[in-house]
């Protein structure tokens, strides 16, 4: 993947805003409601992310960012294992928050996720880039496992003994973006999405190389994926239709689509 021109000071200011005021990809759960972002700090201090981590670990620095940074919040912990009596990994919890004019203790779960909607035999999924992150199984598993977790003996014997905390409520942070196929009609909302979750369109390369002319493609870095990229585009250098083709046959890639004004995903011809 090619570099970026100049500073991620920008980067990092637009993803501080994606985790401000982003459509979230999912709605509220029984298992947990959407945190109240109004929390987060409105501090204008920059911090300096470490961009050559996964996405994931990246976005969970910047929220730790902001939430260690608010007054109303105090941040108890990050990425909080919880074992078993045999020291077997049951889960974790992302981050563990009080909220200091309430005095609630939460427990915080943060996603950063992106799905296409696909139709086999006229019934749709919701695969991911890699196509075994369906979204129904991800639901099923934030549901069963994850979001629960707090319920489990080990996990409310840890937090009695290590924070003194016997009440805690469970909510959930979800960003991302749901890429409809440039020819699909219907545009179907998956179960827990947010009827207004951030929408694209997606394409197989082979589908992009018959329809597209440009000569220059502007490839959208991973950790901007979630990002509203409109005033963002100018940092980003193009490269060219061949470099593009190489580099999307061989992992999904998401690019500026200048007709459309918006981002568009690229998945290799091979992708199922």
């Amino acid at each position: 993947m090619r570099k970026i021109n100049g500073s991620n000071f920008g980067h990092t200011q637009a993803l501080l805003e994606c985790l401000r005021n982003s459509p979230l990809l999912v709605d509220n759960l029984p298992e947990a409601v959407c945190f109240d972002r109004g929390k987060f700090s409105e501090n204008e201090d920059v911090p300096d992310l470490n961009y050559a981590q996964k996405l994931g670990h990246l976005y969970e620095d910047a929220l730790e960012f902001l939430l260690s940074h608010s007054d109303g919040l105090k941040l108890l912990g990050k990425s909080i294992q919880i074992f078993s009596d045999e020291r077997i990994t049951l889960g974790e919890l992302d981050y563990l928050l009080n909220d200091v004019t309430t005095g609630e203790f939460v427990h915080l779960e943060l996603a950063v996720k992106f799905y296409l909607v696909r139709y086999d035999d006229g019934v749709p999924s919701f695969p991911g880039p890699d196509p075994r992150d369906n979204w129904l199984n991800k639901l099923e598993r934030l549901r069963q496992h994850q979001l629960k977790l707090t319920e489990i003996p080990a996990a409310k014997k840890l937090l009695l003994e290590e924070y003194g905390i016997t009440e805690i409520a469970t909510q959930q942070l979800i960003y991302g973006k749901l890429f409809d196929h440039y020819r699909s009609i219907e545009q179907p909302c998956p179960a827990a999405m947010h009827p207004d979750c951030q929408r694209g369109t997606w394409k197989y390369l082979g589908e992009w190389i018959k329809d597209s002319k440009e000569e220059e493609v502007t490839i959208i870095p991973k950790h901007l994926w979630p990002v509203v990229l409109e005033d963002l585009c100018d940092s980003l250098t193009p490269i060219s239709r061949e470099d593009f083709i190489v580099e999307a046959s061989e992992r999904c890639t998401m690019i500026w689509d200048d007709e459309s004004n918006d981002t568009q995903f690229i998945a290799p011809d091979n992708w199922s």
